[in-house]
């Protein structure tokens, strides 16, 4: 439940534009027209404009509606409500299968985490040919779709090489909320889908105040998740990584319980995590497993003495997080 929360939290992109197509890579460039360039320049403007707005616009949005949510293990269907109150921004998930729970979410509204920061920062220079985000991914803005009785604009987003997801997300027009998310998979297979069934906007903030709570309730704090408060540190304080991905940047770290450590990268829009747990015994469990599009993958490292099981977690390839795992190395 915590990445989908998290994930539902990054909520999403304005439209900006109805229909563009960014470059082929394969392209001649002595083939190009001035009219070409000026079609590239203009959907180049157009998605990092789109991009850049990305977690703005909705966050003082009140609004509320039903989703499902699928991956390879089945699907699930919930309730959303998403309303500002006095400067917090409130996110309230409650399940509508199995045992009656849900999580609430809050932070301060102006609190953004490293993922929404890098992604703005690389977003905000996208018009330059060779930004950061440009580098990674394709972005193709390809027409109209509908959801939740809503018109949406499809956005699809390519990686350019083999160790990151793809993703198409349908942006509400009237309003610049994805109604509709698929992650796909390094060989562009949808491994997981969320979509609006339905989407009620412009709700007054009464009805969230005073809506009854369930039997069973979670909540969640903002810095349980991100670290949206102080200085990001520049690397982990006792660990390396000798290799990562080309873009991904590290994103924090923090003791999560029973002196495990977590640290966390993102390259803006995809994320993953390393755990850290000191192992009781003298041999560490290797394993790989997945689930949706979260590739998992266990395995061993020491720091002195200190025997550690080590958990690579993210929405990345399953050959991308044993590499990572097997890479981690104390600093001396």
């Amino acid at each position: 439940m915590s990445r989908l929360a998290g994930a539902l939290l990054l909520t999403l992109l304005p439209l900006s534009v109805v229909q563009a197509q960014s470059p082929s890579d394969e392209a001649d460039p002595a083939s190009s027209s001035s009219s070409s360039a000026i079609s590239e320049d203009s959907t180049i403007r157009s998605v990092s404009e789109l991009l850049a707005k990305v977690a703005q616009q909705q966050r003082h949005l009140n609004y509320q509606g039903i989703f499902t949510h699928q991956d390879t293990n089945g699907s699930d269907s919930f309730r959303l409500q998403h309303w500002v109150d006095d400067g917090v921004e409130y996110q309230r998930v409650y399940y509508l299968q199995g045992p009656e729970r849900e999580a609430i979410i809050n932070k301060p509204l102006g609190c953004q985490g490293a993922a929404e920061k890098l992604l703005l920062n690389r977003a905000s220079s996208l018009q330059e040919q060779r930004s950061e985000l440009e580098k990674l991914y394709s972005f193709r803005l390809l027409g109209v779709d509908r959801i939740a009785g809503r018109e949406a604009t499809i956005l699809h987003i390519v990686p350019r090489d083999p160790f990151r997801f793809g993703y198409v997300f349908s942006i509400d027009r009237a309003t610049g909320l994805v109604t509709k998310s698929i992650l796909l998979d390094e060989n562009q297979r949808p491994v997981e889908q969320f979509q609006f069934v339905e989407l009620e906007t412009e709700v007054p903030l009464e009805s969230f105040v005073n809506a009854s709570a369930p039997k069973i309730s979670h909540r969640v704090r903002a810095a349980d998740m991100t670290n949206c408060e102080g200085t990001a540190k520049a690397e982990p304080a006792s660990w390396r990584l000798g290799w990562v991905p080309e873009g991904f940047a590290f994103a924090g770290e923090r003791q999560v319980r029973n002196n495990i450590q977590m640290l966390m990268y993102t390259d803006g829009l995809s994320t993953f995590s390393v755990f850290l747990d000191p192992a009781a015994q003298e041999v560490a469990i290797e394993a790989r497993a997945r689930r949706g599009a979260t590739n998992f993958y266990l395995g061993g490292v020491k720091s002195g003495q200190q025997l550690y099981q080590l958990t690579v977690v993210g929405e990345v390839p399953a050959s991308v997080a044993e590499r990572i795992g097997q890479a981690l190395q104390p600093k001396s």
